[in-house]
């Protein structure tokens, strides 16, 4: 028999609505932590730090919080949503900023052939 169905129906009370709600803030953390990796140019890091970051919020919204609780979870939720905006800005700024460098590289490749396949 089944029963975390059963269990999901009821709404999150007690230990487990502060739990979630401490989980929403780790999950803030670990945003800053990202936008930190971006701003350090540590990008082998942001693919760990966000698969944690996602299985955290997977179990943050499990079966419902109750409403006495869910006013602090929207003012999580929506610092969370700014913050992602931030990181979805920044790693697509730094995707552009790549995408020049990687333009200017290939310039400059080619000129360096090209000056070298002509006598040099």
């Amino acid at each position: 028999m089944k029963h975390d169905a059963a269990i999901a129906i009821f709404p999150a009370v007690g230990r487990i609505a502060a739990q979630r709600l401490a989980d929403l803030d780790a999950v803030a953390v670990m945003t800053e932590q990202m936008l930190e990796v971006i701003d350090a140019g540590e990008w082998d890091a942001l693919p760990a730090i966000q698969a944690e970051r996602d299985a955290l919020l997977r179990a943050c919204f499990g079966p419902p919080i109750t409403e006495d609780d869910s006013a602090e979870a929207v003012v999580r939720i929506k610092q969370l949503l700014h913050q992602n905006e931030a990181l979805v800005t920044r790693v697509t700024e730094a995707k552009d900023q790549l995408a020049k460098a990687r333009h200017r590289t290939k310039r400059d490749l080619k000129a360096v052939d090209s000056y070298l396949s002509n006598g040099a």
